[in-house]
């Protein structure tokens, strides 16, 4: 009888599986082989809309630096034109001078242009060499004779029956005469060609600049004259309406269209100042090409998975059979780098952020300081929060080191947090820099796994500490050496006294002179003058003062930037006219005078600008003052430029760097004579600064100065018109009633007359001169009289010995200072030059000034404002 049960199943099944598995892994790996195929030729599709996205930002990028580079090349080219005509203007005959075919020529041969030609009133061009034509119904000509100036492009020109792109500007008899025409100059085509010249990757591009109506202007390519918008509504495709909405509101638009080989790139451009637009294309092989070597190379490396697949489908057994090794070898090399790791750090600790848990990977566990290694995330951070020290950093780890914070802090990129606290450990306060490292990111980017690791730093802590306070103490020593503070209070101490002389010797002056009163009446009017220099000077240091300290603000309110120029005007024209200065102010493209500012800030920063103008710029020399406003991006602005120019004796380049630092001064023979502290510029520049503006300078020695203030002011068109501030007119300033005359007091007793004798004084400023030789004068005295060191020297060296019995020498004087002449004096040939008796009358009465004076070779030094008293004491002693 036989067993019914069949010997296969025992057997079979196992086969079965091991069948079964196989072709599961067969069919796994084909799924596999065909996903990726899917996935490449996905990918292909993704790496060319790509490439041709990246065309388009390759496109748009180039088509802004060449509109850029056309709104530069034309800005400049009018300003060109502008300065042209505005030279002619102010040629005594401009009408002669700008029909001249001889000036057109010359202009033309060092003006950029290719040509210049001149429109008369009548609309007729004047052109070198060519007839005259008719121009009078062109735009550009309406324009011009309204007092405009700007660019306009002619298809087929009368004169030359070429596409021309004319700058124009207008031409008046004198700076603000009536208009007598116009200039017209332009460039030959291939100056515009070549500023539209591109390239991608060596295959030439499109560029067209086109006026807003579609008409090509200038081209890389033959379109020059075709109407771009024409031709768009002719092809009646995606890629013309692109260019058509472009078009619409000057608005610009990159876009990408169907070329024959596939999407293509192209942008439109608004070209900024002109309201052109700039078409520039990517050129179709460059975006084929690189597609190509994109796929080509998506191909290759189709090729080589499948290789990958075949080896791995080859080397899987031996993958199984190394892979035990692999995994031990990985765990090993794992430890190894958790080992340095934990060495360099004193605690390193995994945080798993959706799992709300931490484990310790290393760290120390002390007996006296027990903790969980493992476990809830919350009850580490409330660990740290008790070991901290202080009640701002236990509220900042609580709200810095929740998960919620460490993920926020975390986003965009952000890998590593680190914070750095006092920890007291058991007793033991010590630094540590706990640094919060992301090494795994979910889904959305948001960081799930996190290394915390701490580091004691209390060593460099303490060196941080000692190096702070050592950069304290040096700090402080470098103040307290300070050299420019004390050249400074030098300064004051000699701008101050100059006046104060002026103002006491003046005063005494007029009490001697009772009964002359024209004499008291001149005597007070050059009181009044110091008087107002000293306050300026006060003033200067003041505002100074507020801002360094912060405390100088701005009272805005609406201002009428007319009447500020016309008052401004109004004083530096009469003060011009005393010096011989011709002074001239100018105001170009004012639309937006009405303006929301400080007027008294603004008043202040023309105020010094021109004082300055007017210290440094001898007889006959020039100022000007031009006030210009150009658009703005911000609307309801404008940016507005005060331009002050003068032709004084300039400054060195050196010394134009350090122009705008507080109390410095260019020291030279063509300065010494001007007086200041040095302050106005600094003051300018802070105020310009608080305004939000900017200040530019540009000076050479010899070629005057200018100096260019930009600030942007926001419109107030609407704003009525401010009301005089109410006060009595009859009030002057010091409270007292106008027209009232004060009582004169009596006049102090003359000082005795002293021996008969003469005295050379030695004084630059003419005011002080004046005052000394009054001075010695009622004494009894002779006076002769030298402006400076060298004109001392050559006076002494001209007279017999004997002739001069004392010297009064000042010290800061142009050519020579005093101390020099003092020096040369005491080293002279003549024993009785040697010998003879110098006594110094300065503004510099620091004990250091006199020190100084007694080593050059003085006798005495008598510190401004002179006293009339201590003058005749010394020259007593000195006379006998």
């Amino acid at each position: 009888m036989m067993d019914g049960t069949d010997r296969r199943g025992p057997r079979g099944a196992p086969m079965e599986d091991e069948g079964r598995k196989y072709w599961l892994s067969v069919a796994a790996f084909v799924v596999v082989f065909v996903a990726v195929i899917i996935t490449f030729s996905m990918f292909m599709q993704q790496t060319s809309n790509r490439i041709v996205a990246q065309t388009s930002q390759y496109v748009s990028d180039a088509t802004d630096q060449t509109a850029k580079l056309v709104s530069t090349f034309m800005q400049n080219t009018q300003k060109d034109i502008e300065t042209i005509a505005a030279l002619a203007s102010e040629s005594p005959d401009a009408a002669q001078v700008a029909t001249s075919e001889e000036w057109l020529r010359s202009v033309g041969e060092i003006a950029p242009f290719d040509s210049i030609d001149f429109v008369d009133a009548d609309g007729i061009q004047h052109s070198p060499g060519l007839g005259a034509v008719d121009v009078s119904d062109r735009v550009y000509y309406e324009r011009a004779m309204a007092g405009e100036s700007g660019i306009e492009c002619v298809f087929n020109t009368r004169l030359t029956h070429e596409n021309l792109v004319y700058f124009y500007a207008p031409v008046r008899e004198g700076a603000d005469g009536p208009i007598i025409g116009l200039l017209l100059a332009h460039y030959d085509e291939e100056r515009l060609t070549g500023l539209l010249q591109n390239s991608f990757f060596g295959y030439e591009s499109h560029v067209l600049l086109c006026l807003p109506t579609g008409e090509v202007v200038a081209s890389s390519g033959e379109f020059v004259g075709m109407n771009l918008l024409a031709e768009a509504e002719a092809a009646s495709s995606v890629s013309a309406r692109q260019i058509e909405l472009a078009f619409e509101g000057s608005q610009g638009a990159t876009f990408t269209y169907e070329a024959g080989h596939g999407l293509d790139s192209a942008c439109v451009k608004v070209v900024p100042g002109l309201n052109w637009m700039i078409v520039e294309t990517f050129p179709s092989a460059a975006t084929e090409q690189m597609i190509n070597a994109a796929n080509e190379g998506g191909w290759n490396a189709l090729f080589v998975i499948v290789l990958v697949f075949l080896a791995v489908l080859v080397g899987i057994i031996a993958f199984n059979n190394h892979r035990h090794r692999t995994l031990a070898r990985s765990m090993r090399d794992r430890i190894d780098v958790q080992t340095g790791v934990g060495k360099l750090t004193e605690r390193l600790v995994l945080i798993d952020f959706p799992a709300n848990h931490f484990r310790y990977m290393s760290g120390p566990v002390m007996s006296d300081d027990p903790h969980a290694t493992e476990g809830d995330y919350d009850y580490m951070v409330r660990r740290l929060e008790r070991l901290v020290v202080g009640e701002e950093a236990k509220r900042e780890v609580v709200e810095q080191f929740s998960r919620e914070a460490v993920i926020a802090a975390m986003a965009d990129g952000v890998d590593n947090l680190g914070f750095e606290y006092q920890i007291n450990r058991s007793g033991r306060l010590k630094w540590e820099n706990i640094n919060l490292i992301c090494v795994e990111r979910d889904g959305e980017g948001r960081a799930s796994r996190v290394v915390y690791t701490t580091q004691d730093v209390t060593a460099m802590k303490a060196r941080e500490k000692r190096l702070q306070q050592a950069m304290e103490d040096s700090y402080r020593a470098a103040v307290a050496a300070n050299s420019a503070k004390s050249d400074f209070l030098s300064r004051m101490s000699h701008d101050i006294r100059t006046p104060m002389n002026a103002i006491i010797g003046m005063t005494e002056l007029a009490r001697m002179s009772e009964g002359d009163w024209e004499r008291v009446s001149d005597c007070l009017g050059k009181i009044t003058l110091s008087s107002n220099h000293l306050l300026g000077l006060i003033n200067e240091v003041l505002d100074l003062s507020m801002i360094e300290n912060g405390r100088l603000v701005l009272n805005v309110a609406p201002v009428d930037l007319r009447e500020l120029v016309a008052e401004t005007e109004t004083v530096f024209a009469a003060r011009c006219q005393e010096t011989g200065v011709t002074f001239s102010v100018a105001v170009e493209s004012l639309v937006h005078p009405m303006v929301e500012a400080d007027d008294l800030r603004l008043q202040q920063v023309f105020m010094n600008m021109l004082g300055n103008a007017v210290k440094f710029t001898p007889a006959g020399g020039r100022i000007s003052m031009v006030l210009i406003e150009h658009p703005a991006r911000v609307e309801g602005t404008s940016d507005y430029e005060f331009i002050f120019s003068d032709t004084g004796c300039g400054m060195d380049p050196t010394f134009v760097e350090h122009v705008f630092e507080p109390f410095t001064r260019e020291h030279d023979s063509r300065t010494e004579r001007v007086e200041g502290t040095g302050l106005g510029l600094s003051i300018v520049q802070s105020v310009v600064s608080l305004m939000g503006g900017t200040i530019e300078v540009e000076s050479a020695p010899g070629a005057g100065s200018t100096f260019t203030v930009h600030v942007n002011l926001r419109h107030d068109e609407g704003a009525a018109d401010v009301p005089a501030g109410a006060g009595d007119p009859n009030a002057a300033p010091d409270g007292s009633e106008r027209g009232a005359t004060p009582l004169p007091e009596a006049p102090s007793a003359p000082t005795s007359a002293l021996p008969a004798a003469r005295v050379l004084l030695v004084e630059d400023n003419e005011l002080n001169s004046e005052i000394a030789a009054a001075l010695l004068e009622s004494l009894g005295l002779t006076v002769e009289c030298a402006f400076d060191g060298q004109e001392a020297l050559d006076k002494l060296a001209a007279h017999e010995p004997g002739h001069f019995a004392v010297v009064l020498m000042d010290i800061q004087m142009p050519v020579m200072n005093g101390l020099e002449a003092t020096r040369r004096i005491r080293a002279s040939e003549r024993a009785d030059l040697r010998a003879l008796p110098i006594v110094v009358l300065s503004a510099n009465a620091f004990t250091e000034d006199v020190q100084e004076s007694k080593r050059a070779g003085a006798d005495d030094h008598l510190s401004k404002p002179i006293s009339v008293k201590d003058l005749a004491a010394t020259l007593r002693g000195i006379l006998g």
